[in-house]
């Protein structure tokens, strides 16, 4: 008796939570847009958070969704995990958001995705590149927008270790979750394109002294040095390179963000993958970036990078999806993010892109590229050497990605 009563009372607390309001007719949808805005990612944040609101706006230009208009809001979860979380629990328990976009630090979408989970609150990673987002770090209701390290560094290293004979590789990896992980899913392509990884230098993750990390890499004999550094502490562990070294040591970066070239253009950089340059020659391109700089042209971040256009198509994804549904209940609106398909034109890339089911994580074009320094016209820099399938850049290990069931996953109606 009394475990039957215990039972009913659950079910009655579950249904008056906090955590699924039921929305008034017409009211606002509010949206949270959640990165770090100060510190290394700040510039990466802002970019992040304009893509969301290019699309939002134009959402609202044509009415909305489900009639109802979308208001965006933004927070910042700092770069602490445990802070991120209580952002998040705070954003829907309090805030009474509807959805969550956002993210950009890797460590802390792991957290507020975990949060999210808990309430059913879909959340949308616009821009996190660890692997592990897709594999460990999956839930049901999150959604990975960005290309992942993995999937840069599968090209990237075949390419570099086929014209070296020794195949050595140095593995110069960020000590924070998305470095382990990009290092992690690294080793398994350089034993099947035949490396050895020489050794492994660990850089703290504030990079308080490139010079000294440097001077840890060149003492350890390597051809091919695979570096898995992001945000600022790119732009200041090149800033201190010679850049000749680049033309007798192959280096690899698993992802540079615009954000981490446009402000340091006088800086070199070797190879490096990227989901989208603003001088693709791709099917809507060039009209995405004339409403960017109309909007945005004389600010800091003067041209879009890949970080807007992937914000900007994950909101679109996300109001679309909630559009098909004829809901915002999450679990409909889920069913349909896990059906998204594009096509190329619609993506501005090469080729069509799909949401794997399995992972959650979207499997699209990435781009081989390099960064000729150009001062005097900083968004010229950006060259694109080669283009990566879907098929091509998958990375495999997010087959094993196991997510919540639906009926595990509590449903949220905002």
């Amino acid at each position: 008796m009394r475990k039957a009563l215990g039972v009913v009372l659950a079910a009655l607390l579950a249904s008056i939570s906090p955590a699924a309001p039921a929305a008034e007719p017409g009211a606002p949808l509010i949206i949270a847009h959640v990165a770090p805005t100060s510190g290394r990612f700040a510039l990466h944040a802002e970019s992040d958070r304009r893509g969301a609101e290019m699309a939002i706006d134009e959402a609202n230009r044509a009415g909305g969704v489900l009639g109802r208009e979308i208001v965006l809001v933004s927070r910042d979860p700092s770069s602490d995990p445990a802070q991120a979380a209580r952002v998040a629990e705070e954003l829907i328990t309090q805030t009474r958001v509807g959805f969550l976009v956002g993210a950009i630090n890797s460590g802390v979408a792991a957290s507020m995705s975990a949060v999210c989970q808990k309430y059913g609150v879909i959340f949308i990673n616009t821009n996190s590149s660890s692997p592990s987002e897709a594999v460990e770090s999956a839930h049901r209701t999150k959604f990975v927008f960005d290309a992942n390290a993995a999937n840069f560094n599968r090209s990237l290293l075949k390419f570099a270790l086929a014209s070296r004979k020794s195949k050595r590789v140095l593995l110069l990896t960020e000590d924070d979750v998305w470095g382990r992980s990009s290092a992690a899913a690294s080793r398994a392509y350089i034993a099947e394109y035949g490396g050895t990884v020489a050794g492994e230098v660990v850089a703290p993750e504030a990079l308080p002294d490139p010079a000294r990390v440097l001077e840890q890499v060149a003492a350890i004999p390597a051809d091919v040095v695979a570096a898995n550094i992001s945000g600022d502490n790119q732009i200041k562990l090149f800033a201190q390179m010679d850049p000749r070294i680049f033309d007798r040591q192959a280096w690899v970066v698993g992802e540079v963000d615009w954000e981490e070239l446009y402000p340091a253009p006088g800086t070199p950089r070797p190879l490096f993958g990227t989901t989208w340059a603003w001088n693709l020659d791709t099917p809507g391109s060039a009209e995405f970036v004339a409403r960017y700089r109309e909007r945005y042209g004389r600010t800091t971040i003067a041209y879009p990078g890949d970080v807007t256009h992937s914000a900007y198509l994950a909101t679109k994804a996300l109001l679309d999806a909630i559009r098909r549904a004829g809901t915002t209940d999450n679990h409909a609106v889920i069913a349909r993010l896990e059906a998204y398909r594009a096509t190329a034109a619609e993506r501005m890339q090469h080729d069509g892109a799909a949401m794997d089911p399995v992972s959650h994580h979207l499997q699209q074009s990435t781009y081989i590229a390099t960064w000729r320094p150009n001062p005097a016209a900083p968004e010229r820099g950006i060259q694109i050497l080669g283009r990566i399938t879907p098929d091509q850049a998958h990375y495999e290990k997010e087959r094993e990605a196991r997510l919540e069931t639906l009926a595990d996953t509590p449903h949220y109606a905002p």
